[in-house]
């Protein structure tokens, strides 16, 4: 089987983002990834790749002692072959969230968040051409430790905020008696659940996009803003949501790697009930946070498993 796309797409379909997971998933096993690619293309789905998912891939090639370096330097191949050129389009990476989301409050994107998604798309080629069994040029491999920091930064800046998140719980909890404890921890759930609390997490991000964008945000933020915004970040809303229920209410504890995690895939959660040209887009993943935001969102029609989504395409098991 060619990995080429060579048919005409007889039906349109929405843009289909895969999930790092899934990536690693068909990494290993080729037979299961070529059927789905030429699946997409015969059925003419836009094969489209997050940034900030083939960010997370590319965090693990900066050292090869990693445990998951041989996994993900094959994902990214997976993401070349299904996303890089081929006999039919679209296809292609996407810009990041980030920058769509301030392109979406303020009306301009961020041309530094652009720039480097475009280093990204250049990155993947350069990965995914090299013969597995050659190690990256050195020029590869300083690029890639540049992110393997940037994700480390960030990661160690959402441990220490959700830590800072679980003190402030315990000395809460220190104070008064059991009932009185209780109540207050029903009465902070019953906040967090509430509607303000959603645009809460809407403003803090429409104040971010300002930031990001070098500008000063209105003070205070107008309420008209917020709802012309709120509808496009919808399920990015309902994943922060999600993240700060586990870390005040679930007892998770920040440093573990599947809760650290969670800050980048908020990023790839604004995807959800997105759209990319006249084409809906989709997330295939096999995290369950993902379909529990869309859902929560109104958008649980946005997010499959692989054997879903395998079944749409008409791939039979």
């Amino acid at each position: 089987m060619s990995t080429q796309c060579a048919l005409a797409p007889p039906v349109i379909l929405p843009g289909v983002l895969l999930d790092t997971n899934v990536y690693r998933e068909l990494a290993v096993d080729e037979v299961r990834f070529r059927t789905l690619l030429e699946a997409e293309c015969r059925r003419g789905v836009a094969r489209y790749a997050d940034p900030f998912a083939v960010t997370e891939l590319f965090a693990h090639l900066a050292d090869p002692r990693d445990p998951d370096f041989g996994l993900c330097r094959r994902a990214v191949v997976r993401v070349w072959q299904r996303c890089g050129p081929s006999g039919v389009e679209p296809c292609g990476i996407i810009r990041d969230s980030e920058s769509r989301f301030a392109e979406i409050v303020i009306g301009t994107g961020l041309p530094g968040h652009d720039a480097r998604t475009e280093t990204v798309g250049v990155l993947i080629g350069r990965v995914a051409t090299t013969p597995l069994d050659r190690p990256l040029d050195e020029e590869e491999n300083s690029r890639l430790r540049v992110i393997a920091d940037h994700v480390a930064e960030q990661k160690a800046r959402f441990v220490e905020t959700g830590r800072r998140l679980q003190a402030t719980i315990e000395a809460i909890h220190a104070e008064g008696g059991r009932e009185e404890r209780k109540e207050t921890m029903k009465r902070a759930r019953r906040m967090h659940e509430s509607p303000a609390t959603r645009r809460g997490f809407a403003a803090a991000f429409i104040h971010g996009a300002y930031v990001n964008a070098g500008m000063i945000p209105p003070e205070p933020l107008p309420d008209a803003l917020i709802d012309r915004v709120y509808p496009h970040i919808a399920t990015a809303v309902e994943f922060e949501a999600l993240i700060w229920e586990k870390l005040a209410f679930d007892g998770a504890k920040p440093e573990s790697r599947g809760i650290q995690s969670l800050r980048w895939d908020q990023r790839i959660a604004f995807n959800i009930g997105q759209s990319i040209g006249a084409r809906p887009l989709w997330l295939v993943t096999r995290d369950r946070d993902f379909a529990r935001a869309a859902k929560a969102a109104g958008h649980g029609d946005r997010v499959l498993r692989l054997t879903a989504y395998e079944r749409r395409l008409g791939i039979s098991s």
